[in-house]
């Protein structure tokens, strides 16, 4: 992967849902699941976080990542999926880089803390665990993979993410497997460094 510029500038949540990756650049058979497709909209925002890393619950911080809330000036994602298996990606800009690097760094810390607890989806309960750990440089970026594993309502569940941030933006991508092994016809860590590109092409054409 050659090295890219760290991400500047300020897109539109709809405007960074243009440089998620669209259908083509996932295994055949993974499509997109609608209900999961978000962006922060046509305006940034300027609302403080919502969720605060330090002090947010396992179970919320997981319902939660992949919508607004955290303190972003915009962001966008969407999950494709192919049951039981899906892949996960995401975009979210800060106002500064440092903001951006500070979100990274809170899940890594708020991972350390939720070795073990308990969530609610949809009536089912389970026992859930998150691990992070720093990961290979992605683009010339430093990268956080963060691990989820347990069960909900007696099927297994495992995640695989990988966060990297890059300027003002942090990107993500991730695997996922219900009752199932994750996926592997696409690396999460190309999932980021395509959206890297892809951010910075639209970063231009705005």
């Amino acid at each position: 992967m050659s090295s890219q510029p760290q991400a500047s500038g300020q897109l539109t949540g709809t405007q960074l849902e243009t440089a998620l990756l669209p259908q083509s650049y996932f295994p055949a058979g993974f499509t997109l699941s609608s209900a999961t497709a978000v962006n922060s909209g046509a305006a940034l925002t300027s609302a403080p976080a919502k969720y605060d890393l330090a002090t947010i619950s396992c179970s919320t911080f997981l319902q939660h990542l992949g919508s607004a809330g955290f303190g972003e000036t915009a962001m966008a994602a969407n999950t494709f999926a192919a049951q039981p298996q899906a892949y996960d990606q995401l975009v979210y800009q800060f106002g500064s880089a440092g903001a951006a690097s500070g979100f990274v760094a809170g899940i890594k810390a708020l991972a350390g803390r939720c070795h073990t607890f308990t969530l609610t989806d949809n009536g089912a309960t389970g026992t859930l665990s998150l691990s992070a750990a720093d990961g290979a440089q992605v683009g010339g970026h430093p990268s956080l993979e963060l691990r989820q594993t347990g069960k909900i309502g007696g099927s297994s569940i495992a995640l695989t993410m990988q966060l990297s941030a890059s300027g003002v933006d942090v990107f993500a991508g991730a695997t996922v497997g219900v009752g199932a092994s994750e996926p592997t016809g696409l690396a999460t860590s190309t999932i980021v460094y395509t959206l890297m590109k892809r951010q910075a092409a639209a970063a231009e054409l705005s």
